[in-house]
C-alpha cells in the first residue's frame, strides 16, 4: 500500500456523469449504489479519473451535444470538497500534490461534434479526449459493433480527428471499427489512444484491440488502457452477456425513449431487466492477463487502466469499485512488472499522453 500511494493512479474511464443524471447522490458521502465517491477514491489511492460525457447512440447529433452539456453541468455542480476540476497534465499532478482528486472530462460518442462550435464548446469544456462513436455507426466513424458505412473515417471524420488533434484534444480508438482505427492511425496528428479497450487475443470481442493494432498503437506512441467490464475480459462471460441482449434486449429496447426523457424514474427497471441475467464470476486475475499481454505487445510504457466503472453492471471479482486499486498494484507486482512499470501503467503514460497532446497542438 505504501507503495501504490506514492504511484500516480488515474483511471483513464469513468461513467460517473451519466450515474448522476440517472441518481443524483452527494459524492462526498460513500455511496452504496455506485463505484465511485470521494470516500472510496481515497480508500483506493486514486489521485485522478476522467469522466466520460456519454451520449447514447440514438440522440441525434443536436440533442447529443445538448445531453453532453447537461451532463458536464451536473458532474461539475457534483464534485465535492476535494475533488477538483482539471485540464492539463501538469494541473493533475499539482492536485495530487495539495491532496485533491483531479477530474478530466472526455466525450464517449462524437456523433454530436457535427453541430456547428461543437468542436470548440468541447474544448472549452475541458474535454481531453473524444471516444469517435459509441455502439452504433454514425454519419462520420464506423463502430466496432455495428454495420461499417465508411470503411472507417468519412472524409468529415477525417477533418475532425486533426481538428480534435489541432485543439489538444486525443482521438480515443474504443468503440470504432478495426478500420476506423486504422484510418485513424494514419491521418491523427496526435499519438492514438484506446481509453477503454482489452486485448481481444484473450476475450475475442469486438470491442477489444487485435494484438496487430495494439502494436501499431504503441508504434505511434498512444496507448491502450485496459477495460475491467467481464464481457471484455473473460470468453464465458462474454458469451453470457451476449445471451443476456438476446433476451432482455427487447425490453431495454422498449423502455430507451423512457429513460432517455426521465432516467431518473426508469434507470432502476434497466438495472434491473440485466441483474436478471448476471454474468458468470469473473476474478481480477484474468483482468491482469490482459494488461500482461498488453505490456508483452505494446512495452509498459503503452498501457493504462480504463475500468469503466459507473457505466458497467457487473464488475470483476477483486475488483469491484475504485477502492480495489491496491490489489490491482499487489497483482501486477506479483506477475513480474516492475515498479518503474506499474507506476506507468498507473497514471503516468495517460499524463505523458496528455502532455504530447499538448505539445503538439501548441
Amino acid at each position: 500500500m505504501a507503495f501504490h500511494d506514492d504511484c500516480l493512479v488515474l483511471d483513464g474511464h469513468t461513467d460517473l456523469p451519466t450515474r448522476l443524471w440517472e441518481a443524483p447522490a452527494e459524492l462526498g458521502q460513500r455511496l452504496n449504489d455506485r463505484h465511485i465517491d470521494l470516500p472510496r477514491l481515497r480508500e483506493g489511492g486514486v489521485d485522478g479519473l476522467v469522466l466520460a460525457l456519454f451520449v447514447p447512440a440514438s440522440m441525434s447529433p443536436d440533442a447529443g451535444w445538448e445531453h453532453a452539456r447537461t451532463l458536464h453541468r451536473l458532474a461539475v455542480a457534483a464534485l465535492p470538497p476535494g475533488m477538483t476540476l482539471v485540464s492539463s497534465a501538469e494541473e493533475v499532478r499539482q492536485a495530487a500534490g495539495r491532496g485533491l482528486v483531479a477530474a478530466l472530462f472526455g466525450l464517449e460518442n462524437g456523433r454530436p461534434l457535427l453541430v456547428e462550435g461543437a468542436v470548440e464548446g468541447a474544448a472549452a469544456m475541458g474535454v481531453r479526449y473524444v471516444t469517435l462513436t459509441h455502439w452504433k455507426t454514425h454519419e462520420w466513424c464506423d463502430a466496432a459493433t455495428d454495420r461499417p458505412a465508411h470503411g472507417g473515417l468519412s472524409a468529415a471524420g477525417v477533418l475532425l480527428v486533426r481538428e480534435l488533434n489541432r485543439r489538444g484534444i486525443l482521438a480515443d480508438l474504443s468503440h470504432v471499427s478495426d478500420d476506423a482505427v486504422r484510418h485513424v492511425l494514419d491521418v491523427a496528428t496526435a499519438p492514438p489512444l484506446a481509453s477503454h479497450s482489452s486485448a481481444r487475443a484473450l476475450c475475442d470481442h469486438p470491442r477489444n484491440l487485435s494484438d496487430e493494432l495494439v502494436r501499431e498503437i504503441a508504434r505511434r506512441g498512444g496507448l491502450v488502457m485496459a477495460n475491467s467490464y467481464p464481457a471484455f475480459v473473460a470468453p464465458a462471460a462474454a458469451r453470457a452477456d451476449e445471451r443476456r441482449r438476446e433476451v432482455a434486449g427487447p425490453d431495454l429496447d422498449a423502455l430507451e425513449e423512457e429513460y432517455l426523457r426521465d432516467p431518473q424514474a426508469t434507470w432502476r427497471q434497466c438495472a434491473d431487466l440485466l441483474a436478471a441475467h448476471p454474468l458468470p464470476r469473473v476474478p481480477l486475475a484474468a483482468f491482469v492477463d490482459h494488461v500482461v499481454h498488453l505490456v508483452e505487445r505494446a512495452g509498459e510504457e503503452h498501457v493504462g487502466i480504463g475500468t469503466d466503472f459507473d457505466g458497467i453492471p457487473d464488475t470483476l471479482e477483486g475488483f469491484e469499485d475504485v477502492t480495489r486499486f491496491p490489489d490491482l498494484t499487489a497483482a501486477l507486482l506479483a506477475r513480474g512488472i516492475d515498479r518503474a512499470g506499474v507506476r506507468l501503467i498507473l497514471g503516468e503514460n495517460f499524463l505523458r499522453l496528455l502532455q504530447e497532446a499538448e505539445r503538439r497542438a501548441a
